[in-house]
């Protein structure tokens, strides 16, 4: 399926797009092949947003990890726990919602379309809001003569949660926003395993 919202006409857009397009299009598939029958008891709405609220306690701990980066090098061990947790946690979600908020137009539905392109608009939006943290504190740090490394260091840290935090939003609302999965959708992906 071809993205109704792209202001690129179809047989404007380049080859290589397009080859890219497919790739990720397989790429999708060949993922949820792999994981069709993985979690099946987690794909519901009430356990998808359970995990959603295990993403948002990770987060926190990042961040409030983020926080003590400004004072204290202790900050580092949270730092890297939390990291790793926010990424098993997101790829838990990935499982469980079936990647949609990363999977291409052409693999995906009107209506798996449409919530995908909301949650990447909010994520856009939660993206470019948080960014500007950093870049405040960074401006308050620039009035003064002397900075103390710490306080730097801590920004670099707090930037990197940041950007973490609003690229996991999308995935994090797609699952919000999920219905019961029908099981039918991952029996088609294990027949084709068996076959």
């Amino acid at each position: 399926m071809r993205d109704p919202n792209s202001a690129i006409p179809a047989e404007a857009t380049p080859e290589l797009w397009r080859r890219y397009d497919e790739w990720r299009g397989q790429r999708h598939v060949r993922f949820n092949q792999r994981h069709a029958g993985k979690l099946m008891s987690w794909r519901n709405r009430r356990a998808a947003r359970r995990i959603v609220l295990a993403e948002i306690v990770v987060l926190v701990v990042l961040l409030a990890s983020a926080v003590v980066a400004f004072f204290t090098y202790a900050f580092f061990i949270p730092f890297i726990i939390a990291i790793v947790g926010a990424f098993v946690v997101q790829y838990l979600l990935r499982i469980v919602t079936g990647s949609i908020a990363e999977t291409p137009v052409t693999a995906l539905d009107e209506i798996q379309l449409a919530q995908r392109n909301s949650a990447r608009s909010v994520g856009f939006i939660a993206l470019f809001s948080l960014m500007f943290i950093p870049y405040i504190i960074l401006i308050v740090l620039g009035t003064r003569e002397q900075v103390h490394g710490q306080l730097v260091y801590g920004t670099g840290i707090l930037l990197i949660s940041l950007v973490l935090t609003g690229a996991l939003v999308p995935t994090m609302l797609t699952a919000w926003w999920s219905d019961d999965a029908d099981p039918e959708d991952f029996a088609t992906y294990e027949e084709n395993d068996h076959a």
